[in-house]
């Protein structure tokens, strides 16, 4: 009897997604988005440069350990995470760099409101 566990985790698909353009030889820097359930937002996982799988996961880890039960904009040498921020309900294009700067913008705006 073979039995296999179907169930993935954002983590999953995302270090398998990788491994398979990093295989391709996919050209850098390579983005992904996806929904992280943590969060209940979707993220964005900039890869500027080509790095070794083994690697990616150690970093892909060390953001999710680190931003527990805060807000996941995360960044080391090797990754740089942002959720992406929608004014609408319709598919968001931006690119993470301007998702980022509207992300600082709303937190000041909320440090001055002081919510």
């Amino acid at each position: 009897m073979t039995t296999r566990n179907l169930n993935k985790t954002w983590r999953d698909v995302v270090f398998q997604q990788y491994t398979a353009d990093h295989d391709a030889e996919a050209p850098f820097p390579l983005r992904y988005l996806i929904n992280a359930r943590e969060w209940h937002k979707d993220i964005w996982i900039e890869v500027p440069n080509r790095i070794d799988v083994r690697t990616f996961r150690r970093s892909v880890l060390n953001f999710v350990v680190s931003k527990r039960g805060a807000d996941p904009v995360f960044s080391d040498e090797h990754i740089s995470v942002r959720p992406r921020i929608s004014q609408h309900l319709s598919i968001d294009t931006n690119p993470p760099e301007e998702d980022f700067e509207q992300h600082e913008a709303i937190q000041d705006e909320q440090e001055e409101n002081g919510s």
